[in-house]
């Protein structure tokens, strides 16, 4: 026997050691290690002139590590990771983290430096010699550690000398875009509909004897309560029946204010200027009687899922009346003493397992959707996995999500590899997804333990995760495609794997999404092994060594301002639902290196004003990306031009910027999200892809022909500004981006015509791209139509607010919007509407949706009768 030692520890090399638990150390590892490698990689291409004089050790440095990503690929490969192994890729993992901690380092002084004004800069000379001599030591100690590593994965036996295996990426990529996109769909209800049609007659009754106010559904997580409480919610039979409804979640962490005010929300009859008051209430029992003010009288029905606290239903129960006009509550928990304990009239309904011939139907449903023929021998194989998964459909669909991405001479060795891990004799949700994880690429890896970030139950904007996983530098540049469009990729995959859940999708993506709270739990457990994110809260305190800090905004208001500072950090996020007034010390944000921050709903204490981003943000020069939506900071200082590597600036939901915004130095921005009403600089803005929003005046001063890559634009005219700084557009100048996908115009008393040239002209533009187009407050002419049904790929039209200048009747022709799926139509004052709205037979072929609601003068709505039943009257 061989002794081993790593650290401070020692380990017999034969040594079988414990069983070690479902996840593999190395296949965590394995993503860092390849992130790393990029990231070295990147510095070698782009800052190879301040590389010179370590660019050959660096370029071995390099050699070094990926053949060490080799071996772990090997490891990997492994059924179970030995104790020996386990404790040499901890060692790999320190030594990647350091790589990157010396490069960063490196190139912040590099900025720094860049950066110095007047007799500072004398010093430069003299410092840029040290940190070049420093550069050189460090990355020596840092390959004298690497070859250290080497001779002891030798010397014992770790891993094989194979290069690193998988799949080419360009061909993933291809493979990956030509899929099938998400399409709409109902909930999947297999094996429930038995329940849905019993639940139904409980909540539709009419009975005096069945007088079930509450209505809870248990079982262990995993079955589907989730699914069958979402369908019921969504049954148009109970639309019809109640006058509102609303869905809230309340999760182990909950807060009683929170659940207060996503049921306020989530009703939909409250104003956002009503929301942020309501936001402000102090106490919870303002909150109740808020709530119990707006249902009072009504028939209403509220969904509360996921409980597990006895309390949590206490709290709430003061705010619903309870005065028997037919409204109904449904619980979802996994506890029985809290689904039967609850007072008041309930019905407890315990959803149970799935038959063999249910949780099959599930199984095939995905598995086989890209195999053309399914012979015997692979209906055997899946009939044998799927009868161990004992019925649990979560377990069912992410075996289905991993089957459906293999080739059917594969199945048999996932199949060996599932009975290799059985555990009493059942395939667990932990054994399925471990597969499933250990496949994947580095960058998917990295993607998915992204998803930890995010509250428990949290609705996820995918676009905003996007452009975190870009600004992380997890996803990797792309001859054929832009970074943005990978990371889709990535997310769509994980959809397909059925480890994210697509929540919300329009135009064929998912614009919306959610993670179960057990997959949740397993990215949990992988990325705490990893020291990839730290979860701050009242019992997990700050790292002195995790990369990433995540602060939820369920925890109490002040987040403490003694915190340590690690220096090593590259992304503090704040994120989920605001809670009144948080405040965040500018002290904390002294992190050279940090590439994203997310500071979304929060106040800062600093010297300066309260609506002024504080200064000591401009001194982040390593910043990515950058959130401050919901904090009311409305004025930019200039040191925002010091972040000359930001992609994303995320300003939404504060008040409008209505002074000079100068962003002309920031080349590597490809996202500004605010309210820009004030002149708003951009520069040449040839990366910039989404630009929401900025004043006609700005809009009217950049050169339209060099945003060949923007994407999604938004032109905003306060009403403060209308007759000040206002100018008139042509439509033209939007068609000019031929990248253009999403373009909405909210500006009051402008007139869309095909003839003036005044105002906005539709006269033979050209939309290659657009698929989404909103007009607020926009006065419509008789010809517009006409030329809007011919954008050929529009997929979506809001026409919000508008009026209709002499126009009483407005026609679709047959052929006319041939992509459009939906269509919204409302009109602002009376007198300015429509009589009647014509679409001919064989219009809008695709549509799924009409919405015509506002203060409508519609009397007539001519449509052919296999879209009426798709009208929606508000």
């Amino acid at each position: 026997m061989k002794l081993l030692t790593l650290g401070n520890k020692a380990y017999l090399q034969s040594s079988p050691y414990f069983e070690i638990f479902q996840f593999d150390s190395v296949e965590m590892v394995d993503a860092v290690t390849g992130f790393v490698l990029n990231k070295i990689g990147g510095y070698l291409i782009n800052e190879v002139l301040a590389l010179m004089g370590v660019k050959d050790d660096l370029e071995e440095l390099k050699t070094e590590l990926t053949c060490i990503h080799g071996y772990l690929k090997d490891v990997e490969a492994r059924e179970r990771e030995d104790e020996v192994s386990k404790e040499w890729t901890k060692l790999v993992l320190d030594i990647a983290y350091d790589i990157e901690d010396v490069l960063d380092t490196y190139f912040l002084k590099l900025e720094e430096r860049s950066l110095r004004r007047g007799l500072l800069r004398l010093t430069n000379k003299i410092g840029k010699k040290r940190d070049a001599y420093n550069i050189v030591e460090d990355i020596r100690t840092l390959k004298r550690r690497i070859l250290d590593i080497t001779r002891k994965r030798e010397t014992f036996g770790i891993g094989s000398f194979n290069e690193p295996r998988g799949e080419n990426i360009t061909n993933v990529r291809v493979r990956q875009l030509r899929r099938a996109p998400p399409v709409d769909q109902e909930e999947l209800v297999v094996g429930l509909e038995d329940d849905v049609k019993i639940l139904l007659v409980k909540l539709l009754s009419d009975n005096e004897k069945d007088k079930s106010y509450i209505i809870s559904i248990f079982g262990m997580g995993g079955l589907g309560k989730t699914a069958l409480a979402r369908k019921l919610y969504n049954s148009g039979d109970v639309k019809r029946r109640f006058d509102c409804r609303a869905w809230t979640y309340v999760s182990q962490e909950y807060k009683t204010r929170d659940i207060l005010i996503r049921i306020i929300r989530s009703l939909g009859i409250v104003s956002a200027e009503e929301m942020e008051k309501i936001k402000m209430f102090e106490e919870d029992e303002e909150l109740e009687v808020y709530l119990y003010g707006l249902l009072e009288g009504k028939n209403y029905m509220v969904v509360v899922d996921d409980v597990w606290d006895p309390d949590a239903w206490e709290s709430l129960k003061r705010a619903l009346p309870c005065d028997h006009r037919g409204s109904k509550v449904i619980i979802t928990t996994r506890i029985r003493a809290i689904a039967e304990g609850v007072e008041g009239t309930v019905y407890a309904h315990k959803l149970r397992f799935l038959t063999f011939e249910e949780s099959w139907t599930l199984f095939e449903r995905k598995a086989f959707s890209n195999i053309e023929k399914v012979d015997e021998d692979l209906q055997r194989t899946g009939k044998e996995m799927v009868k161990k998964c004992g019925g649990l459909p979560l377990a069912i669909v992410v075996l289905s999500g991993l089957l459906s991405r293999k080739r059917t001479n594969e199945w048999h060795e996932v199949c060996a590899s599932l009975w290799r891990r059985l555990k009493d004799n059942s395939i667990h949700i932990s054994t399925v997804f471990d597969l499933s994880f250990k496949e994947m690429r580095h960058e998917l890896k990295l993607c998915f333990l992204y998803f930890s970030v995010f509250p428990e139950d949290y609705e996820i904007k995918v676009e905003k995760l996007i452009h975190l996983l870009v600004a992380e530098g997890f996803i990797q540049e792309d001859e054929e495609m832009m970074m943005e469009d990978v990371a889709r990729c990535y997310i769509d995959e994980l959809v397909d794997r059925s480890l994210v859940k697509a929540e919300r999708i329009e135009r064929g993506k998912v614009m919306s999404c959610r993670i179960h709270d057990l997959l949740r739990d397993l990215a949990i457990k992988k990325a705490k092994e990893l020291n990839f994110v730290n979860v701050y809260n009242e019992k997990q305190h700050s790292s002195d060594i995790c990369r990433r800090e995540v602060v939820h905004h369920l925890m109490n208001d002040y987040y403490l301002c003694d915190r340590r500072v690690n220096k090593r950090m590259r992304s503090f996020l704040f994120i989920g639902e605001r809670r009144g007034f948080g405040y965040v010390n500018t002290t904390n944000l002294k992190l050279k290196l940090l590439r994203v921050l997310n500071m979304e709903g929060l106040l800062f204490v600093s010297k300066n004003i309260s609506n002024t981003l504080p200064d000591v943000i401009g001194e982040l020069i390593h910043l990515r990306y950058l959130g401050i939506a919901d904090t009311y900071v409305s004025i930019l200082p200039a040191s925002i031009s010091n972040l000359r590597f930001l992609q994303t600036l995320d300003a939404s939901g504060n008040d409008p910027f209505q002074y000079t915004t100068d962003l002309s130095k920031l080349t590597s921005l490809r996202h500004v999200i605010g309210k820009f009403v004030g002149e708003c600089l951009i520069g040449e803005g040839v990366n910039l892809q989404t630009l929401r929003s900025i004043s006609s005046y700005s809009w009217s001063k950049l050169n339209h022909e060099l945003l060949r890559n923007l994407q999604d634009l938004e032109i905003y005219d306060h009403s403060k500004w209308v007759d000040q700084r206002r100018v008139p557009l042509n439509f033209v100048s939007f068609s000019k981006p031929k990248n253009l996908r999403v373009l909405k115009l909210e500006m009051r008393n402008f007139k869309l015509s095909s003839e003036s040239r005044t105002t906005i002209g539709l006269v033979d533009v050209n939309f290659p791209s657009l698929e989404s187009l909103t007009l607020v407050g926009t006065t419509l002419e008789e010809n517009s139509m006409p030329a809007l049904q011919k954008l050929p790929r529009l997929e979506d039209l809001v026409l919000k607010d508008c009026n209709y200048s002499g126009v009483k009747i407005m026609s679709i022709s047959a052929q006319g919007f041939g992509r459009l799926k939906n269509l919204e139509m409302s009109m602002e004052r009376r007198g300015h509407g429509l009589d009647e709205l014509r679409i001919e037979e064989e219009a809008m072929p695709s549509l799924i949706k009409l919405t015509v609601k506002g203060r409508l003068e519609l009397t007539k709505l001519m449509i052919p009768d296999r879209l009426k039943a798709f009208v929606r009257r508000n």
